[in-house]
């Protein structure tokens, strides 16, 4: 498994970073990799058969973990596609749940930030424009415009 991880890292975009990795058990015929962009779903079925399914992290809708005896499969939906791998180790399963969830979250977190900045930006702008129509005076301008950075 460890060339696997070796080759698969050769090929990340720049800039891109391998953040999580499991495969089947006791086979690892099907992979999961997580990056700080996208996961990565490799399927390999007989010597001719290759599956690979590439989902931005940015389109992932859901992930689900099921237990099934000792072993667990995990599923992601995409807005425009799913994978699935079977057979994980029940923590490991788990454990890239658990990071995918979490870098799902921080994007979600940056997206409203980001956001949040270029309300506030335009808010500023239009007070500037009230206040050099003359509706607002320099001093309510800078009062609202310090409440507004929350300073």
């Amino acid at each position: 498994m460890q060339k696997q991880i070796e080759l698969f890292r050769s090929g990340l975009m720049e800039g891109e970073n391998l953040l999580g990795v499991g495969a089947s058990n006791p086979k690892p015929t099907e992979q999961i990799y997580v990056t700080d962009k996208r996961i990565i779903v490799h399927k390999i079925e007989g010597i001719f058969k290759n599956e690979k399914v590439e989902i931005p992290l940015s389109s992932v809708s859901s992930i689900n973990t099921t237990v099934k005896g000792l072993g667990a499969s995990i599923a992601i939906v995409a807005s425009n596609n799913k994978a699935s791998v079977e057979k994980l180790h029940i923590h490991i399963a788990q454990e890239l749940k658990s990071l995918i969830d979490s870098l799902l979250h921080s994007s979600s977190n940056q997206t409203a930030s980001i956001n949040t900045s270029v309300d506030v930006a335009d808010q500023i702008k239009k007070l500037a424009d009230l206040r050099d129509g003359g509706i607002l005076t320099e001093e309510e301008f800078n009062a609202k415009k310090k409440q507004l950075l929350g300073i």
